[in-house]
């Protein structure tokens, strides 16, 4: 059986991920997302975008992340974590 791998270009990742387009550069630039440079520009594997989505995040990475959201702006991103964080 033969599988075929999806490469996304970035704003393709965004959307997917739910991320501004912005987001998923620095992610990139910064390592914590891994991409391939192809004639000079960023492909994302989906397999590698599913993985990052599954995994475990802290509470302060969730908040960074959560102002990066391409449909939540920082008052609507702030209530959700309220509302999903644990109470004490």
């Amino acid at each position: 059986m033969r599988s075929t791998e999806i490469f996304l270009a970035p704003w393709q990742a965004a959307d997917y991920m739910g991320l501004k387009i912005e987001a998923v550069y620095e992610l990139l630039e910064k390592g914590e997302l891994q991409g391939e440079k192809i004639e000079g520009r960023w492909r994302i594997r989906k397999s590698v975008i599913d993985a990052w989505l599954d995994e475990e995040v802290s509470s302060e990475e969730l908040e960074k992340l959560a102002s990066k959201m391409k449909y939540l702006d920082e008052e609507q991103a702030k209530k959700l974590l309220e509302e999903q964080s644990p109470e004490s």
